[in-house]
């Protein structure tokens, strides 16, 4: 089976106090050898979520940098799909679903890879039904 990995889902698998018992169960099921795909988008997303954890002074630098290994650990492909047209179906389907760009590049990949969803984005979960992506949370 193919997974794409949204941020939300990342975070609650590597972030020690975002840990979420059902993400990990879902993850458990996961077998390391199948395909984990995210747009590049995630990298920003992951390193904005970093950042915030250091300016609320959650964690520090160096627990920060620990959370890489976890990170890596996870093999997820990056997918570089760009362009114009690439931008087109984004804006096709933030204007046929009322989603932000950051929500559609993630079902985009999803829908184009036949991949089940893994996000904890509520709104998203729901979009990616009607789209007709599975998800699994």
């Amino acid at each position: 089976m193919i997974y794409v990995f949204d941020a939300s889902f990342v975070g609650a698998l590597i972030i020690p106090d975002e840990r979420n018992p059902a993400v990990d169960k879902i993850y458990a099921k996961i077998k390391n050898e199948e395909e984990k795909y995210a747009p590049q988008l995630l990298w920003y997303e992951i390193a904005n979520i970093f950042k915030n954890l250091l300016r609320r002074k959650r964690f520090t630098f160096d627990e920060v940098l620990g959370l890489f290994p976890s990170l890596t650990n996870l093999c997820i492909t990056c997918d570089f799909e760009t362009g114009p047209g690439y931008a087109e179906k984004i804006l096709r389907l933030c204007n046929d679903y009322n989603i932000s760009s950051y929500d559609a590049a993630y079902l985009e990949l999803a829908w184009r890879k036949k991949a089940a969803l893994c996000t904890l984005d509520e709104n998203l979960i729901t979009v990616a039904k009607k789209y007709g992506v599975a998800v699994l949370k």
